[in-house]
């Protein structure tokens, strides 16, 4: 909350294939416009277009911005996303809630108490992927925070009735089945990021009537759909799935040009929300090539959640099973 009492508006951010892309998902964008924002085992994984960073940049002075992903808090911590450390993020879809970039020990014991009512246990349903271990099509399987679990398959040598097969299996174990490219999630109903979401916005003063959002699998449908006002893009889970709903706009690009333009969206939406709401910032035109003194190859204003991996409360994140 402001000095005047304002709260501003909460902006929640799906990660992978929404704001950040591998070089292979980044699509028709050219090689020099990416910026890199996350390195794996010394390999550049993750990248964001330079005009993306700046209006990322623009976009956290005017709301809370809430990182919302479903990578493990391990996976998320070598993110380095251009704006200061989050007061809240969201990682392990709801699972974890991060505050100042720790993990919020009563939201864990929340979590795991509801689960353990409400679902069936995780090495259960892991099962379902242990039987097709060493299947070719079967590359890797995990333990995300030992939450939920995905696989890593070859989608063109899936076999077609495997989909169907495990999604009727854990409905029935009260669980369920969402396909992000190459990865089946496996994942308890109780497991969402709206939980998450709405937890936050009770700690801040926040409201759903001022919220927006961007995502593009179906396990962002629940804040997608709960959003004053929400973006998706034009490719991912949803686009293939067909999804849309009367408050939820799609952009007219695909790839990592996407996000610029979901970005500017969202900009457009908070700054006439605050302007609305006695907010102090005036609307005005967005350009989205753009990005201000942003210093390619400098990371001191950037988010560094990588400096926490040791900290004693983080959870040791994902783990192979057979």
């Amino acid at each position: 909350m402001t000095a005047a009492g304002f709260v501003p508006p909460t902006v929640v951010l799906d990660l992978d294939r929404t704001l950040i892309y591998s070089r292979a998902a980044a699509g028709a964008v050219s090689q020099d416009a990416l910026r890199c924002v996350e390195v794996y085992r010394d390999n550049p994984q993750s990248f964001m277009t330079v005009p993306a960073m700046g209006l990322l940049e623009r976009l956290t002075t005017r709301a809370t911005v809430v990182p919302c992903t479903t990578r493990t808090v391990e996976q998320y911590r070598r993110v380095r996303l251009p704006l200061p450390m989050p007061r809240y993020a969201v990682a392990a879809n709801g699972g974890t809630l991060l505050c100042d970039g720790e993990p919020d020990a009563q939201w864990h014991r929340r979590v795991r108490d509801r689960l353990r009512r409400d679902s069936a246990p995780l090495s259960e349903v892991a099962a379902l992927f242990s039987a097709d271990a060493g299947s070719a099509w079967m590359h890797a399987t995990r333990l995300a925070d030992d939450l939920f679990c995905y696989a890593v398959v070859d989608v063109a040598a899936l076999p077609d009735d495997r989909l169907p097969r495990w999604r009727d299996a854990v409905a029935a174990r009260g669980w369920n089945l969402s396909r992000q490219g190459r990865k089946v999630y496996l994942m308890p109903d109780g497991l969402t990021k709206m939980n998450a979401v709405d937890e936050i916005l009770d700690r801040i003063g926040g409201s759903r009537e001022r919220l927006f959002a961007a995502g593009d699998g179906a396990l962002d449908i629940p804040v997608l759909a709960a959003a004053a006002g929400a973006i998706r893009p034009r490719h991912g889970e949803l686009e293939e799935l067909g999804w849309s709903a009367p408050s939820v706009a799609v952009t007219d690009s695909d790839g990592a040009s996407a996000a610029e333009e979901l970005l500017t969206w969202l900009t457009q939406q908070v700054e006439t929300d605050s302007v609305g709401n006695n907010g102090t910032d005036s609307v005005g035109d967005i350009e989205t090539d753009s990005v201000g003194d942003i210093e390619t190859d400098s990371v001191g204003d950037t988010m560094d959640v990588s400096a926490h991996h040791d900290h004693p409360g983080a959870h040791a994140g994902e783990r192979h099973y057979t």
